[in-house]
């Protein structure tokens, strides 16, 4: 019978053997995986896998595969051989995590564009975001186009010339002034912005209107910004909101795993980039900048220069921006005065005047 059926009498035995037990039953076929898979990813990994995608989803960050193998190789520093993306994407699929979307996919290949060094080009916005109370408030957002690091967000109730060369201003302080800034064509950008960092050697660049593409970069940050800023809890001032601000550019720049550069965080890439700075001087010239409030129509700057720039400026706020012995002082997000400082004296007028004879 063996003979004529091309079977074997172990499995002639083995299902008669099973049919007294079974019934019909016995005679459906069987699954002929083995039961033990060597190479299998095990169970206590998958925890691990699952609660690093909880955690990051909590948090308001990009939970895909990718960066869970980022966070595993720090969560797990003496795990032999980690999980591929393949396998994290399966294991989260098996786990209900993921529900393949093939219909996504894309289905043109686009061709990107990138500065070549860092400080070359800093992309340049803003969003609107609703405070704890139904408010609404924006924030002004950079981005380097080339190593994707934030140098700044600022929230602001209005977005104006003042508040966009204040948001500028704090960044160039830490990260240096860039070559040139892109923007969308808003009037705070392109005219009062434009006008006053361009007294400092920065040129400016504006997209078509209508394209937001041109700022693809910084329009993507928003995406991932809104994301976590959901996920915290809603600020009641502007304060509170900055505080968020602050902690996400922290984890933006130092923590998160950028995929446009290679799974790496943005501040490591910009520190090993050549940098770029204004085209009208040397790059990596130190530059100086100073907040201070107009006395008697003078700028005092930490018992080094007394800068006279007319009393009509009294009790207002002044940025001082100091290259070499080149001074740039800006009020209201406009240049007020530009001169070369005088190194063997304190005061600086604001006319030289003949001596008496």
């Amino acid at each position: 019978f063996c003979r004529e059926h091309g079977i074997s009498t172990w499995f002639f035995y083995q299902l008669r053997k099973r049919y007294r037990v079974e019934g019909e039953a016995a005679l459906e076929p069987r699954s002929r995986a083995p039961r033990r898979v060597a190479n299998r990813t095990p169970g206590w990994l998958e925890d691990v896998i699952v609660d690093l995608r909880k955690e990051l989803d909590d948090a308001g960050l990009d939970a895909g595969p990718a960066t869970i193998w980022f966070h595993l190789r720090a969560r797990l520093p003496d795990l032999v051989a980690v999980p591929s993306e393949a396998t994290i994407w399966r294991i989260l699929t098996r786990r209900g995590f993921i529900t393949p979307q093939p219909d996504k996919a894309p289905k043109h290949a686009y061709r990107t564009f990138a500065a070549e060094r860092a400080n070359e080009c800093w992309q340049l916005d803003d969003i609107t975001w609703t405070l704890a109370d139904g408010s609404e408030v924006r924030i002004v957002t950079l981005v380097d186009d080339c190593t994707r690091l934030c140098p700044g967000l600022k929230a602001v109730e209005t977005v104006n010339g003042e508040t966009a060369f204040e948001a500028f201003t704090k960044a160039a302080d830490k990260w240096g002034w860039p070559e040139r800034f892109l923007s969308d064509n808003a009037n705070a950008y392109k005219h009062t912005l434009a006008t006053a960092v361009g007294a400092l050697g920065v040129n400016h660049r504006h997209g078509r209107p209508y394209h937001p593409q041109t700022q693809g970069k910084v329009e993507r940050f928003h995406q991932t910004l809104q994301k976590w800023l959901t996920a915290q809890p809603p600020a009641a001032t502007l304060e509170e909101l900055q505080s968020q601000l602050d902690t996400f550019c922290d984890i933006y720049n130092n923590q998160r795993p950028h995929r446009a550069i290679g799974r790496q965080t943005p501040t490591s890439v910009y520190t090993n980039t050549p940098k770029a700075g204004p085209a009208d001087r040397p790059i990596g010239t130190p530059t100086s900048i100073h907040q201070v409030t107009v006395h008697n129509g003078v700028c005092h700057i930490n018992k080094t220069y007394s800068i006279t720039v007319g009393a009509i400026h009294n009790t207002q706020q002044a940025t001082i921006v100091i290259t070499g012995p080149s001074c740039h002082i800006f009020i209201t997000g406009r240049l007020v005065r530009h001169l070369q400082l005088d190194p063997t004296r304190r005061y600086q007028p604001l006319y030289d005047r003949p001596g008496k004879p």
